[in-house]
């Protein structure tokens, strides 16, 4: 017998999409709007059990008919929209950004994009929100769901029947602990990996078993209904981008979905029947393609609009992302979804390899051809992640301290003969400038180390909380130098602006920083102030070991893309410059605090301020492009031909070390 239909089901799953949709879209009231997520994970786990256990009781149960109906309701329309955005890709991306889309397309093909996505959540991946098939990861969940728990159902069936709550409720217990858990080490883990996510199905699936009585009085069902809903509403509308997620705060938008379709298992509330109206439950029908669809358009848009999106395009956007769905969903979804189309579920089985195996082969071409870099028509346009090989080998030194047992192994710039007098120390603004270093450095025939870690400014003492790798980083760095006497000058070159702030600038995704003192961690001082007793700190120690210090000023971040942007802006005619230059008092804004820092520290102590801001900003603004090349690889670091373009800046101190020395020699 075939479950009965419910409307309210597909009403809920409205109430998830739109909140999905409009939180992406930037509709700042549904801040929380990411739950809708989580309300799928409950729907699904609710219908597929009910499905699974009602066909093991009549032993009808297949895992290949399961599998059939599975690939016939997610893969036709997945596919298209792959493939939509490997078009849109090729014609939008970089090479960098085009392989990133071809490995997304690869794992979403297997099942496993959340399993990529969790591994590219590192310090120098890409911005999530400008990944077009980043929003698989869910669906990856869902059908890595759908591949274990029809097994694990059979195995209960075989051994305990008539237990499938209690062996469900161990299962969900183990996966919300490990949720919670993981949300506090690894929060990463917590939202993209199915063991931290599983609970959210189960619940759904307990729903199903209708082992929990169910509210028989219409006053009990109408308060259950109610509550569910209210804590969907709060979640989200409540809940921002810096609430702890998943943890213990997704609980309430899964319980909220639970309560929902719980209480309507035994007849109608308001709240079911509010659901159930045609417009809400049309939603729900075409909710999976609004799903598909709405996140690579979105992402799109933001791609060729380069700044925010205005309203009036935000609002044709999400039109031609209903068309879209309406379009998928009437003929894509409906027609395959139908027994006769396609045969048999063998006939469907091989269609399903075939179009898997052509999205992954296309993928595999893309990476195999590095993107495509002669789509690109400009030397300005040379895809930076593929062809600078100076920011790769400077990569190699990322860390080096902590993997070697000597110092004489550190990554060496400048003139190879000459012996090594000073180190280049910071974090990956330090990286960056490397290659501009080791051009002066050579020119002037002086030796050094460079010695840098991504995130770890040389603030001695200084960490973000539940962290410390870059205070032993910072440690390890200084023993070195005490280590090596021949060290007489210390280059310090970091991202000061961010850590002085603790703020990202303008478009650039991830979280605030939070700085704490490792000596004194459970004062509250604000990020400005632990800034500038983390750097006072360092040149005080160094200055105690008779180093010369050098403070690199902040480059200025252009909180854009700059790559990506300018691609666009060749593709589209327009001038970079004038679309994501920052203003001279931008960057005189965003560094204020920094300065006075530096203007503290010169006047208290022996230190001289390096300037490439001199070389990067005029005429009122700071370059993203000069000389037909990128200055920057992405939204902050320079390129390596931006590095060597400011190179200049660091003569005056190699030449005085030169003089020095023939002073000394005489």
């Amino acid at each position: 017998m075939t479950p009965k239909y419910r409307a309210d089901i597909d009403g809920l799953r409205a109430v998830a999409v739109l909140s999905v949709i409009f939180y992406h879209s930037g509709y700042t009231i549904f801040s929380g709007g990411y739950v809708g997520v989580d309300i799928f994970f409950v729907i699904s786990g609710y219908l597929i059990t009910t499905i699974i256990v009602r066909e093991i009781a009549n032993k009808e149960f297949s895992i290949a008919r399961f599998y059939e109906r599975r690939f016939r309701r997610i893969f036709p329309a997945l596919t298209l929209v792959i493939a939509v955005s490997l078009l849109a890709g090729f014609i939008m991306l970089t090479p960098s950004s085009l392989i990133d889309l071809a490995q997304s397309t690869i794992s979403t093909v297997l099942f496993s994009s959340n399993i990529l996505f969790f591994f590219e959540s590192g310090y120098f991946d890409g911005a999530a929100e400008m990944k077009p098939l980043l929003h698989t990861w869910s669906l990856a969940i869902e059908e890595q769901y759908y591949i274990f728990f029809p097994i694990i159902l059979i195995i209960i069936a075989k051994i305990d029947s008539k237990h499938y709550f209690k062996w469900l409720l161990i299962l969900s217990g183990v996966s919300f602990i490990l949720c919670l858990i993981y949300t506090r080490i690894d929060s990463q883990a917590a939202f993209y990996l199915i063991p931290t996510r599983a609970w959210e199905l189960l619940i759904g699936s307990i729903i199903a078993l209708r082992s929990l009585p169910v509210p028989r009085s219409l006053y009990a069902r109408e308060l259950t209904s109610i509550l569910g809903l209210i804590f969907i509403v709060y979640s989200i509308f409540q809940y921002t981008p810096e609430t702890k997620f998943p943890g213990m705060a997704a609980s309430l938008p899964v319980i909220g979905a639970a309560l929902i379709i719980w209480s309507g298992s035994n007849g109608t509330t308001l709240v079911s029947r509010i659901l159930s109206l045609r417009p809400i439950v049309f939603i729900g029908l075409i909710s999976y393609s609004l799903y598909l669809w709405h996140w690579p358009v979105i992402v799109f848009t933001k791609i060729y609009s380069i700044k925010n999106i205005s309203e009036m395009t935000t609002i044709v956007m999400l039109g031609a992302i209903f068309i879209l769905s309406v379009l998928s969903w009437k003929y894509v979804e409906t027609p395959f979804r139908k027994k006769a189309l396609l045969g048999d579920g063998r006939s469907i089985m091989w269609a399903s390899l075939m179009v898997s195996l052509t999205l992954f082969f296309s993928g595999c071409v893309f990476i195999n051809k590095e993107g495509f870099p002669l789509r690109q028509t400009s030397h300005a346009n040379l895809d930076l992640d593929i062809s600078d090989g100076e920011w790769e080998r400077y990569g190699k030194c990322e860390n080096v301290v902590d993997r070697i047992k000597n110092s004489q192994e550190l990554c060496t710039i400048g003139k190879s003969i000459s012996n090594v007098s000073f180190i280049l120390w910071g974090d990956s603004h330090g990286r960056a400038l490397a290659s501009g270093v080791n051009l002066s450095a050579v020119n002037q025939s002086v030796k050094g180390i460079v010695v840098t870690k991504s995130a770890c400014p040389p603030l001695l003492s200084i960490e973000r909380p539940n962290r410390k790798v870059c205070d032993e980083f910072n440690q390890k760095v200084l023993r070195v130098i005490s280590d090596r006497p021949e060290i007489g000058t210390v280059i310090l070159a970091a991202r000061w602006a961010l850590s002085a702030t603790g703020m990202r600038y303008k478009q650039e995704s991830g979280e605030a920083v939070k700085l704490i003192d490792v000596e004194f961690p459970n004062n509250n001082v604000s990020n400005v102030k632990l800034f500038e007793t983390g750097l006072t700190r360092t040149i005080k120690e160094l200055l105690r070991l008779k180093k010369k210090v050098f403070l690199v000023n902040t480059i200025p971040e252009i909180g854009f893309d700059v790559p990506q942007v300018n691609f666009i802006a060749e593709l589209s005619g327009r001038d970079i410059n004038k679309l994501i230059a920052p203003q001279i008092s931008e960057y005189e804004e965003r560094t204020k605090e920094v300065i006075k820092v530096f203007n503290l520290i010169k006047k208290d102590m022996p230190v001289k301020i390096v300037k490439p801001d001199d070389y990067l900003c005029e005429n009122g603004f700071c370059k993203v492009v000069a000389n037909g090349a990128l200055l920057y690889r992405d939204d902050d670091h320079l390129s390596t031909f931006g590095s060597k373009y400011i190179s200049k800046t660091f003569d005056p101190i190699f030449k005085s070390m030169v003089s020095n020395a023939a002073v000394i020699n005489k």
